[in-house]
């Protein structure tokens, strides 16, 4: 009874303290802060120091405009928000699925890429190509998505992705996303939940195929029953399904909101946004292929691994790559991978909301099947 007594109070102690913390910050930082200045108390609560490099690089300014995309004066589409170093294959293979889909307006943040990735954007009419200078981190790259959308402004939609993720719906082959989006608004939903979805191949990671333009052909299997969705988290997928161990559970965060109606008064983060809320749907109501494991990455995890600048000193990729040196055949598919033939397979996912894709279908007078 005293130990429950000791604990539920160590946790009060605790929160206090972190509130205090995020009040401290979110006052040091006031003037900067006053239209979302809710969004930043939720975010200093939730990322504590991690808010002074964030605001650093915001107010250092350093994203810098290159080109504006040459637009229709009539498109009032998503623009789709990317930040990218050296992914020439993916970002291409990404404009030419989102074109497909009807976007017309997509911006681009290139981290000093030197694989032609710049030059090749620059190239795109469609394209807002913008630069920054500085040494990568997921929070610094939440600053310069902010600074973007500064600039291309709020109460809009923005479909905010890595450059290895490509969004996707059921019915996505003949229903444009201005329709789906159309269905979003009618029935207030402004944050669209979409898990990230691990694609694989039947070969080893990182393994045999050269091909980068054949990536979704390749890349064209998931799991459908390894998700979990509690307490607003998605865990699971292959990578937990490869990865744990009995000592030791590993499930990567998954949780991602791609498609957002952005306004001045929130902060996009990378698997929350802030003010946080209660989720607009009971699954996922769209998803993110998720492309990670090509064979050119595994140099680049090498590389995450030396320079220490992803979460948990990249502990993440120093476990991909000690399982793979360990057993260099290690592969992603198993009996129960489910093959991509088309959107609606992924309706086969455990995590979705059926009633939201129930009523997409019948809203949009195509068949549940």
């Amino acid at each position: 009874m005293l130990s429950c007594i000791i604990k539920k109070t160590s946790k009060q102690i605790n929160k206090i303290s972190k509130l205090s913390k995020a009040i401290i910050l979110a006052t040091r930082y006031r003037k900067f802060i006053k239209k979302y200045k809710m969004a930043f108390l939720h975010f200093a609560y939730s990322q504590g120091n991690l808010v002074n490099v964030f605001m650093a690089s915001y107010l250092s300014k350093s994203v810098k405009l290159i080109k504006m995309a040459k637009l229709n004066s009539e498109n009032n589409g998503p623009i789709l928000l990317c930040a990218v170093k050296n992914d020439l294959e993916r970002v291409q293979l990404q404009l030419e699925h989102h074109r497909k889909i009807g976007i017309k307006h997509f911006a681009y943040i290139d981290n000093m890429s030197n694989d032609n990735t710049f030059e090749w954007l620059n190239e795109q009419n469609d394209v807002s190509l913008f630069i920054v200078e500085e040494i990568f981190n997921v929070t610094k790259k939440n600053a310069w998505r902010k600074q973007v959308m500064d600039f291309l402004g709020y109460d809009k939609w923005y479909l905010i992705l890595d450059s290895d993720e490509l969004f996707v719906y059921p019915g996505i082959e003949t229903l444009p996303i201005n329709v789906y989006i159309d269905f979003c608004e009618r029935n207030n939903v402004r944050n669209v939940l979409s898990p990230m979805i691990d694609m694989y191949s039947r070969s080893e990671l990182f393994g045999k195929y050269k091909d980068t333009s054949k990536i979704t052909d390749n890349y064209c299997y998931f799991d459908v029953d390894t998700y979990t969705i509690s307490n607003g988290r998605i865990l699971g997928g292959p990578r937990s399904r490869l990865f744990s161990t009995e000592e030791k559970h590993f499930s990567p965060l998954l949780k991602k909101y791609a498609l957002n109606k952005v306004s001045d008064s929130i902060l996009i983060g990378t698997h929350e946004n802030y003010p946080p809320k209660k989720l607009e749907s009971d699954g996922a109501i769209a998803f993110i292929l998720h492309y990670k494991f090509l064979p050119e990455d595994k140099l680049k995890y090498r590389n995450n691994v030396a320079s220490q600048l992803y979460w948990n000193k990249s502990s993440e990729y120093k476990k991909y790559l000690t399982n793979l040196n360990q057993n260099p055949e290690l592969t992603f598919f198993y009996p129960g991978s489910q093959k991509l033939n088309d959107s609606k397979d992924l309706m086969k996912i455990n995590i979705i909301d059926k009633y939201f894709f129930e009523m997409f279908f019948k809203w949009a007078g195509l068949k549940n099947s």
